[in-house]
């Protein structure tokens, strides 16, 4: 094994001198023993504070992908670009337990492609949806019983490890688990899909306005939060203990909001209040669903002809639709580049849902690939010397030092 390059060839690399934090450490590399097998060198060790971006990529683009061929070149395409820049320690993109949800209906692919997605990940992953949710919640009610602004205070850490910043080592670890209740949730799906698409009619007949769809939304929000955990309760005060495996999840946020209000000494009729305030109406996945919904209601209204519900093809375009909201509604908040179906993409981009203008979230899908493209090309461009060399000694095979 050759032995490290010296500190000097680096300075010849990036024509600036090397930073004093990490000077110690790479003239120790430069005359360590040779090894039979090198130590891993971290970013932390390097001194190097680079954040990565944050990409979502949607299950749309990852079978994609997956599925390869003719039809799929252009994610193939694109996913090679996306490699270079996850090897240039710029982006990262976690998977969600979403991801999983859906590839649990893949049948026989399932597997595959849930390894693919882990894979793509490098080992990261975004915070359950619901654990996400909670975490809002909670937050909210504490800013709201402190008497502090409503607006909501958003912390990566939220939904986001703050390891998916670290970079890359010699393998990434991922809990693969096989596909649990497939043909429930299947069941479950599909009938989602059948009451959006028996209310598709009422949506596109109602008079109302998008702040009046907005203030029903958050209103419902609130409302299914307060039955999970009522029913949940109810259950169990009857001896029906099966309701702790088996209650809605959302029920752990009234859970949540009842412990603080234990700990805290305050009046239960609080929560009843929090829920009626601009506190819960501004937690993110509660502001942000109600704005795609409000949307997308006001477009069947504009509409010259309304999806009809007894349609094959409205089906198949409605049958993600819920999916979709979620993911958009839960990650985008925390993402800088969030990549979706067509559809999904111009109902984010609409001026009223405002995702990349209260977010910082950028949106693309399969039409606007080329934009896709261009913003992963600016993430590389923007990329230091000083970035580039670390990434000398992290990893010297894969970029190993220029000299003149």
């Amino acid at each position: 094994m050759k032995s490290s390059p010296s500190p000097i060839a680096a300075e010849q690399f990036t024509g600036q001198p090397l930073r004093s934090y990490s000077l110690d450490y790479k003239k120790s590399m430069s005359t360590r023993p040779k090894m039979s097998r090198p130590m891993r060198v971290t970013k932390q060790m390097l001194g190097n504070q680079t954040r990565k971006s944050i990409l979502y990529l949607d299950q749309n683009f990852l079978s994609s992908v997956h599925r390869g061929g003719i039809e799929n070149e252009w994610a193939t395409a694109l996913m090679a670009k996306v490699t270079r820049v996850l090897d240039l320690q710029l982006l990262a993109i976690p998977y969600s337990s979403t991801h999983i949800d859906e590839s649990d209906l893949n049948g026989p692919y399932r597997d595959a492609l849930v390894k693919f997605i882990q894979g793509v990940s490098r080992g990261h992953q975004c915070e359950p949806y619901y654990r996400v949710e909670e975490t809002q919640i909670l937050k909210a009610f504490q800013r709201f019983l402190d008497g502090d602004p409503a607006a909501y205070q958003k912390e990566e850490r939220d939904a986001l490890c703050p390891s998916v910043h670290d970079w890359d080592g010699d393998y990434s670890i991922s809990v693969f688990s096989a596909a649990r209740d497939a043909d429930r949730r299947s069941v479950f799906k599909q009938r989602a899909t059948d009451e959006l698409i028996q209310v598709l009619p009422q949506w596109a007949m109602k008079g109302r306005t998008f702040e009046e769809d907005m203030s029903l939304e958050i209103s419902d929000a609130a409302r299914l939060l307060i039955d999970s955990y009522a029913d949940k309760a109810a259950r169990l005060m009857i001896g029906d203990f099966s309701a702790l495996t088996n209650a809605p999840i959302r029920a752990a946020v009234g859970e949540g909001l009842w412990l603080v209000v234990q700990a805290r000494k305050v009046d239960p009729k609080v929560i009843g209040a929090f829920f009626q305030s601009q506190h819960f109406a501004e937690v993110p996945t509660v502001q942000l669903s109600a704005r795609l919904f409000s949307a997308y209601k006001q477009r069947l209204r504009l509409a010259k002809t309304p999806p009809d519900p007894t349609s094959k093809k409205t089906r198949e375009k409605l049958s993600g639709f819920l999916y979709d909201i979620q993911h958009a509604a839960t990650y985008a908040p925390y993402c800088d580049g969030y990549f979706t179906d067509n559809a999904m993409a111009k109902l984010m981009k609409d001026k009223r849902v405002r995702v990349e203008a209260d977010f910082g979230c950028k949106v693309f899908s399969v039409d606007s690939k080329d934009d896709f493209l261009a913003w992963l090309e600016a993430l590389e461009s923007q990329m230091t010397p000083e970035h580039a060399e670390d990434l000398s000694w992290a990893y010297p095979q894969r970029f190993p030092f220029h000299r003149d």
